[in-house]
């Protein structure tokens, strides 16, 4: 599989921000993906711009896309989430329903009362039907993604430049720089990784049992 994976246009160009995976699936349970949006047990539900609450259930044998946004960042949240609304859409009918994309606000003061200007951010930039979910989190929730990024917290509200990408089990997949989106690649790799039905991390067939 090291050798395989080794030769797919899978692997994103760097950014400033690292995102730290799970490396002791014996004390951490959760999938990757699931570790990001839910830091902690106490964590509560994530609700989207739409009211909609978002479960791990949802990203279960799907593709997740996670980017960064903030309300009141510059232009480049805007243009970086124009390009994934547009990659969202792009994508083959039948591939389309296989991935989520989920752009998370780490501007802590849009929980609550603030979920209003995140939303008026969402219509004003791709309109209420689009495919992209967007999560508003708390400050505890933004301390905790911009550890795991290893983002500094002095540059927000500017959210990191990055996007990520997990297998169909929650596991990283790739790591893409976010300014500017590369459309062509992510439209050719997400396709590409929902092929992977047991994630890139599944042994195998005949390789020994760890």
């Amino acid at each position: 599989m090291a050798a395989l994976v080794a030769g797919l246009p899978l692997w994103g160009i760097p950014s400033n921000a690292a995102f730290e995976p799970r490396t002791n699936a014996a004390a951490m349970p959760r999938n990757d993906v699931e570790t990001l949006l839910w830091p902690s047990d106490a964590a509560g539900p994530r609700a989207d711009q739409r009211g909609v609450v978002l479960n791990p259930a949802d990203l279960r044998d799907r593709i997740a896309v996670v980017a960064f946004v903030a309300p009141d960042c510059s232009i480049v949240c805007v243009t970086r989430t124009l390009d994934l609304d547009r990659v969202a859409k792009a994508l083959p009918e039948t591939i389309r329903d296989r991935a989520v994309f989920l752009a998370v606000s780490l501007d802590g003061a849009t929980a609550g009362g603030g979920v209003t200007a995140l939303r008026t951010f969402v219509d004003g930039t791709v309109g209420a039907q689009t495919r992209l979910r967007f999560l508003a989190g708390d400050a505890a929730w933004t301390a905790a993604i911009t550890a795991a990024l290893r983002y500094p917290a002095g540059s927000l509200p500017e959210p990191p430049p990055q996007v990520l990408v997990f297998d169909r089990r929650g596991g990283i997949a790739m790591s893409y720089g976010g300014d500017p989106v590369d459309r062509p690649r992510l439209e050719r790799d997400i396709p590409l990784l929902d092929s992977f039905a047991q994630g890139l991390d599944a042994p195998t067939p005949g390789s020994a049992p760890l």
